[in-house]
Parts: structure tokens; sequence; C-alpha cells
């Protein structure tokens, strides 16, 4: 070959490369990615589950994305940013909750309510078995004992010895001296009267909190439960957005974001979380390994149908920068200019 012909090849090259290039991002190379999608997704969804999915390779895959540094440096701070985001909206929405709750939402979770055993009963007793239940029963019921000795005292009640005192005449004639004289004794009375109630309500709020647990526990079912849940329900709806957001400040939701990273970190990296995990992706690619995809779908009544003009508006940016690096310029170096490597070399 002369220094001509290899000239005339290498310029061709370059002409077919630089060709190739500027076809791939331009608007026939969007069509192509249209295309191509579309035809790779139905190729996909009709290929057996068993060629499609390793067991081992899906594991490690869905492993990478629920464990650390993926959780902690990619998850989290994206989270993160969208509960901050959505949060400080929320807390200027004035807007009802209902507005965001539709009609047959609304009806689906009134049905919810209807069922019993919402709650755990071992929950139920758990939480009025608390001392600071207990302190709280302790202190109302003290209260209103109380207070309804002093309004039954005759010695200080409207309708007692006052009222008495206030007629005069020959029936208050000597009430006053006697009164006087008892009140030392009723004063006495109710000092030592004070630590005996107390003391009989140290063991008889713990009776009485266990008989409103079992009370809630037994009636919970009950129609008039249903319908406070229903009216509890029906208050939250009414109420403005902005001030149910009002106790998530700051501090209580970047405790939470941090609460729910740390856990989802530490349950999935758990081993038995993983050991689970890879079972119940053996079970079902083994269950539905003959199947083509979209019929193993199909089993759990999942359809899947992407609109590929959507998606590749949306994807048609990303390609521009990577079209443009180095390693995709070499990839259509060595595709289109290896087929001139190849050429032979014509005789002399």
């Amino acid at each position: 070959m002369t220094t001509d012909e290899r000239t005339e090849r290498e310029r061709r090259r370059a002409a077919h490369v630089a060709w190739a290039k500027d076809r791939l991002a331009s608007e026939w190379g969007k069509a192509q990615l249209r295309k191509n999608l579309e035809a790779g997704f139905h190729a996909v969804m009709e290929a057996p589950v068993g060629e499609l999915f390793d067991v081992d390779r899906v594991a490690r895959v869905v492993e990478h994305f629920t464990t650390d540094p993926f959780l902690t440096k990619s998850v989290r701070p994206l989270v993160r940013a969208a509960i901050l985001l959505e949060l400080s909206r929320l807390r200027e929405d004035p807007a009802k909750l209902g507005v965001y709750v539709s009609d047959e939402a609304r009806a689906l979770v009134e049905t919810l309510l209807e069922q019993p055993e919402l709650v755990s009963p071992k929950f139920v007793e758990k939480i009025v078995a608390h001392r600071a239940f207990e302190d709280i029963a302790r202190d109302v019921l003290d209260d209103a004992l109380r207070e309804f000795s002093e309004k039954v005292d005759p010695f200080r009640a409207e309708w007692g010895i006052p009222s008495l005192l206030k007629l005069g005449g020959p029936i208050a004639f000597g009430l006053g001296a006697f009164t006087k004289a008892f009140e030392s004794v009723r004063d006495e009375f109710q000092k030592r009267l004070e630590p005996e109630r107390k003391r009989f309500l140290k063991g008889f709020a713990t009776r009485a909190l266990k008989m409103v647990a079992e009370f809630v526990i037994k009636r919970n079912g009950e129609p008039q439960f249903v319908a406070l849940r229903k009216e509890l329900f029906s208050w939250v709806l009414e109420q403005p957005v902005s001030e149910l957001m009002t106790p998530a400040s700051e501090a209580v939701t970047e405790l939470s974001s941090q609460i729910g990273h740390e856990l989802t970190k530490h349950v999935c990296s758990m081993d038995a979380t993983k050991r689970r995990r890879r079972a119940k992706i053996e079970m079902i690619v083994r269950a539905h390994e003959k199947q083509p995809l979209r019929q193993a779908l199909a089993t759990y009544g999942a359809t899947i149908t992407p609109n590929f003009d959507v998606l590749v508006e949306a994807l048609w940016p990303l390609m521009a920068p990577a079209l443009k690096t180095p390693e995709l310029e070499a990839f259509v170096e060595g595709l289109v200019g290896d087929f001139y490597a190849l050429e032979p070399e014509p005789s002399v």
C-alpha cells in the first residue's frame, strides 16, 4: 500500500468516526435510543426469569444498595434533603389535611378503623402500667377525692353550718362556739386522713389503670369505640396542615431522619436479614425461572408499561455529556476505526 493510499484510508477512517459521533448525538440518535429502549424492554419482558436473574448476582446488587457506603453516602443525604424540603413546604401550607385525602382513601381508612384489635392488647397494657400513667391517675383521683371531701364537709360547704350561721336567730345560737371547737378536731382529722388517702390511692390507681386497659381491650370493637376512632380521624382531616406540622421542628426532623437511617443500616447489615433476603430472591427466581418475566409479574397482578417518550426526554439531556467523554470517544474510535485497521492491504 502506497503512502497516498494509507493517507486516504486514514482520512476515510477519521471522517467515518466523526460522522458516527455526530450521528449518535443527533436527533437520529435520540430516535434510535427511543426505538432500542422499547425493543430491549419487550425482549427482556419475554425472556425467561432464569436467564435474566442469577440469585447470587441479584443478592450482591441488592446488598450493595442496602448497605454502607451507599446508604450513608448516597441514600441518606438525598432522603434527608427531600424530607427537609417537603416539611418546610408543609409548615406553610394553610390547606386542611382532608384536601390531600381522596374520597376513596377516606372510605378505606374508615373501613380500617372499623376493624377490631388495631392496637396490640399487650401494647395497651404496657402503656397504662407505666409509672407515668400511674402517677397521673393517682394525682387525678387524689384531687377528685379532696374536692369531693371539701364539698361534702358540713363545716365548710355552703349547704352546711355556714348556711345555718347566716340564718341567725335561735337556730344559729351557740353554733359559732361549737364550730370553732370542732375546727381543731377537723383539721387534725384532715392531717391524718391525707396520708391514708395517698396510701389507698397508691394501690387503687394501679388497679384502676388495669381496669381501664381491660375495658379498652375488651370493648375496642364496640360501636362507640369505632365511632370515636372515626371522629378523631375526621377531626384530623379538618386541621390545617401547617398546624399538624408544628411539632415537627428541625431538631425533631433531624433526629427522626437519623433514627430511620440507623435502623435501616443496622437491619440491612444483619446476617439474618441477608439470609432472609437471599432466600426470598432464590424462592422467587426458582418459582418463575421457566416463565417469561411478563408472565411472572402477572402472577402477582403486576404489569409494567413504561412511557418511552417521557423516559427518553428525561434521559436524553444526560446522554449529551456522556457522548463527549473520552471513554465514549475511544469506544467509537475502536468500533468504527478498527474496521479500517482490519481492511486488507491491497496487493501491489
